[in-house]
């Protein structure tokens, strides 16, 4: 396995079967692909994430391999040829020593040939092995699935200054039999300490998350604009309000608290709001009469300055 960027000549050295290359996140830089997830609307916005590219030569594959996410594979051009194993006793071992985690033993269960318009859908932990018969083009839709760890982590990291720093105490403490025991009573206790902590913390989950999921990724990162005096100005000439292909916009609302995220930021907005929520967040494009009444809406002007400067959103 090799990661570009790659030279005219490393392309041109290679053999004529047996490769494969994957181009990443290209909805975030080609806007004929990002137009594909017009045909997921109804889907969360939150839970799509990029869309993979795919070519390959005759016998071009990656191997066998399970995701960690729902993900769509629409065959473009040319035929791959697709196995799975749906069997969730099969054995998972991976091949030692490899930078992507390539499944030792590989028994399929099923097999379609996809040809360009063919689309697979595989749940998450599916065993699957395509293989080009033929140069391909294959594109992948795949799904956000947050784990419970990385879920955690993150939220511990950023919560853990602010928990109270309680400490154990034990003033019934007894005498006991055995001193090198610990006694169940003063698990409970530890547990339930540690219990109540994370729940002092749990008020603003909401928040949290809509900043976590709108993260970009480090290598997709908008670069920020001058400000200018007035938004309005900015649409002279006819120009239209864009969303930068690697920021999302989201919104939540939750105990009659209204929040947008963009970016990793959260913005806390009137009730007021809730419309210009749902239009931010529902497009990618907008109009200076689609904002009109938005534009000098103190809350709503304020987010849309801070958007266009941190770069999230661009006039053109």
């Amino acid at each position: 396995m090799h990661f570009g960027p790659f030279s005219s000549a490393d392309l041109e050295s290679l053999p004529d079967s047996g490769w494969t290359l994957l181009f990443q996140d290209m909805d975030k830089h080609l806007p004929e692909v990002a137009a594909l997830f017009r045909e997921f609307e109804g889907m969360p916005r939150w839970r799509i994430d990029d869309i993979m590219i795919s070519f390959a030569v005759d016998k071009g594959s990656v191997g066998p391999h399970t995701d960690e996410y729902d993900v769509f594979l629409i065959q473009a051009e040319g035929k791959r040829r697709w196995q799975i194993n749906a069997d969730p006793h099969a054995d998972n071992s991976l091949v030692a020593g490899l930078d992507m985690k390539i499944l030792q033993y590989f028994e399929p269960t099923e097999e379609w040939l996809l040809e360009p318009g063919d689309v697979l859908y595989l749940p998450p932990g599916v065993a699957h092995w395509g293989v080009a018969e033929g140069e391909c083009i294959t594109w992948s839709v795949g799904f956000r699935a947050p784990s419970a760890t990385e879920l955690f982590t993150h939220w511990a990291d950023e919560k853990l200054h602010s928990i109270d720093s309680v400490r154990y105490s034990d003033p019934d403490l007894q005498l006991q039999s055995h001193a090198g025991e610990i006694q169940p009573q003063a698990v409970e206790k530890l547990r339930t300490m540690l219990l109540s902590a994370l729940e002092q913390e749990t008020d603003d989950f909401a928040e949290w998350f809509g900043r976590y999921i709108t993260e970009p990724k480090e290598n997709l990162q908008p670069l920020p604009h001058e400000p200018f005096a007035g938004m309005r100005e900015g649409f002279a000439g006819g120009s239209r309000l864009n969303r930068h292909p690697a920021s999302d916009i989201l919104f939540t609302q939750e105990q009659g608290r209204l929040y947008l995220f963009c970016g990793g930021h959260s913005y806390r907005l009137p009730e007021r709001c809730l419309p210009f929520a749902i239009l931010l967040s529902g497009r990618d494009s907008w109009t200076a009469d689609e904002l009109h009444e938005w534009l000098d809406d103190e809350a709503a002007g304020a987010v849309l300055r801070d958007l266009h400067e941190q770069g999230y959103v661009c006039l053109a």
